[in-house]
């Protein structure tokens, strides 16, 4: 239970993550609801839109017709074969895919404090997939390096979440340098890939510091969000969007580079570009309505996760005041 762990057993930190903490974030699981349900006012009817087609329904079995039984349910071959009316009954399908679109290109490899991005990034995306598989979703990954898409199928087991976090750590502990690779991918790569991976109905987070989520990729969006339902989360250092006024140092593991109190011209350069770049990656997700939630790297993760997806159901027997 995550009573008997203190907040801190769970949070990782430094540059690299590790398998065991992530695993270990299994025990917020129960307490997150990816999906908030909402209280239909009918029984023909509600507030909830979904984007599953027709049904919804799994066969499970064929039994004699009763009455009230719907007619266009009767398996005719069935009641041919027997002499008797059978219907088919059916399962609601309440499974859905969870598919986690975790970005750990080489611009993920920065932190100024606590964690890397690229931590903090696989810390999030493990809790998601044990919240996922806690509540009984198919759960699968797309890990987005600079060399290309490694994919793990979603599935409704252990192994397919034990399977991403290995997948993880191996590209996260890969990365040595917040400067791009020669050839690395675009991030709208990676959502051509979702498009393709992600059946109707899935649930897809994207979790990224979303440096390049701009115009190109658009119509990558558009075309995802039209079968499945998309989140994105932004995973940020307060030092990208405003370079403190004392003298700092600056590496890229190779080399260091002092950047003094003087370059006052150079600093407001650089705050209005990132500005920019984050307003031009919320004013996408405003036009496509997609839910847009920030993440501090250099800030614990697991009360973050726990106010945005914490489970507010009240408990049982208790009536609202």
């Amino acid at each position: 239970m995550v009573e008997s762990l203190n907040h801190r057993e769970l949070e990782l930190s430094g540059a690299y993550p590790e398998v065991a903490p992530l695993v270990r974030l299994r025990h917020i699981a129960r307490q997150l609801r990816l999906f908030k349900p909402r209280i239909n006012r009918s029984d023909q009817s509600g507030n909830l839109l979904t984007r599953y087609r027709g049904r919804g329904m799994n066969f499970e079995e064929v039994r004699y017709y009763q009455p009230g039984d719907d007619v266009r349910s009767i398996d005719w071959r069935v009641t041919a074969r027997t002499g008797k009316t059978h219907t088919k009954l059916f399962q609601e399908e309440r499974e859905r895919p969870v598919v986690i679109l975790l970005d750990l290109r080489s611009p993920m490899f920065f932190g100024s404090q606590n964690a890397f991005k690229s931590v903090a990034a696989c810390s999030i995306a493990s809790a998601l997939c044990w919240a996922g598989l806690q509540h009984g979703d198919r759960i699968g990954a797309l890990i987005f390096s600079d060399q290309g898409v490694n994919t793990v199928r979603p599935r409704r087991s252990h192994h397919a979440v034990l399977a991403a976090i290995h997948e993880m750590v191996d590209s996260a502990t890969s990365l040595n340098s917040p400067i791009a690779a020669d050839g690395s991918q675009p991030l709208s790569a990676l959502l051509e890939e979702a498009r393709r991976v992600a059946r109707p109905g899935s649930a897809v987070f994207l979790i990224s510091d979303c440096h390049d989520l701009d115009a190109s990729c658009e119509q990558s969006l558009y075309l995802l969000t039209r079968h499945a339902d998309l989140q994105i989360l932004r995973v940020s250092d307060p030092l990208e969007q405003q370079l403190p006024d004392q003298a700092v140092t600056i590496s890229d593991g190779r080399q260091r580079t002092f950047l003094g109190k003087g370059k006052q011209a150079l600093k407001q350069q650089f705050a209005r570009h990132q500005h920019q770049i984050r307003e031009n990656a919320a004013q996408l997700c405003r036009r496509l309505h997609l839910p847009l939630l920030d993440f501090d790297n250099t800030q614990p993760v697991v009360p973050k996760l726990l106010s945005t997806y914490g489970d507010r159901q009240p408990a049982p027997g208790r009536r609202h005041a």
